[in-house]
């Protein structure tokens, strides 16, 4: 193991361990090559290490250094996307996943649900219902709701892989076509979002996921049906500029 990276996952440990919130400064560089002892240029490939895995950010100017990020599910979601791009991945392959996925969350949702969670998703819901012609809500609420689900499943390994999956198909990487969907086929994933929540009012898991698989399957039918043959291609790493399109299901 490289000597930066020896003090990458020194520091790492440090911060996890100290439980330094996000925004925390770090010690300035002359303190840091005190701490560990080596070159400037090793401790420079640490952070820099560190800044790529979304462990921290590294402000300029006066005041700048070092500073407590913290990585994301987002995170995970390019460096998904970057890999199944390089493996040649059809898009189609990332709806079969969230169709293997996410329906096994939702039962484990349902048999975990608590009242809080509940009263968000029904908010959630509310705001969709209220704004179906605002894309840019809907698409967050949406997003948020399926966050929720993945939480209450009390998995946090599937619920960060979900959350990646998302990201993908949210169009944060696969941003290669223009359009957006209309309102009918926003109203028919509010319609799917108000079963999945009366399955887990009811604390009911088969009821749960049942209406999940058919919502995924819905969204990707009116996804391939918008899109026809995109479905086929690889996906790609785009950058925002080429960013066009997100998948509201």
């Amino acid at each position: 193991m490289k000597q930066s990276e020896i003090v990458a996952r020194d520091l790492t440990n440090r911060i996890v361990s100290e439980n330094l919130a996000e925004g925390t400064r770090l010690p300035n560089e002359r303190e840091m090559l005190e701490t560990y002892q080596v070159g400037r240029s090793t401790l420079r490939e640490a952070l820099r290490l560190l800044e790529s895995r979304g462990v921290l950010t590294i402000r300029s100017g006066r005041d700048g250094g070092p500073v407590v990020r913290g990585p994301r599910a987002s995170d995970l979601g390019e460096a998904l996307t970057l890999l199944l791009q390089f493996e040649r991945v059809p898009f189609s392959e990332v709806f079969a996943a969230r169709q293997a996925l996410e329906p096994r969350l939702a039962r484990m949702a349902a048999e975990n649900m608590d009242d809080e969670t509940l009263t968000e998703m029904a908010a959630c819901n509310e705001r969709m219902a209220a704004n179906l012609d605002d894309r840019e809500l809907f698409r967050k609420e949406n997003f948020r709701f399926h966050e929720l689900v993945a939480a209450a499943a009390q998995n946090k390994v599937l619920e960060l892989f979900s959350a990646a999956l998302e990201s993908v198909a949210d169009g944060l990487a696969f941003g290669v076509v223009a359009g957006q969907f209309t309102h009918a086929h926003r109203a028919v994933a509010l319609d799917a979002h108000r079963n999945l929540l009366k399955a887990f009012i009811t604390r009911d898991p088969d009821a749960a996921e049942e209406a999940m698989r058919v919502h995924l399957e819905e969204g990707r039918a009116s996804w391939v049906a918008a899109y026809r043959d995109l479905s086929r291609r690889p996906v790609q790493w785009a950058s925002a500029a080429t960013q066009a399109t997100r998948t509201e299901f």
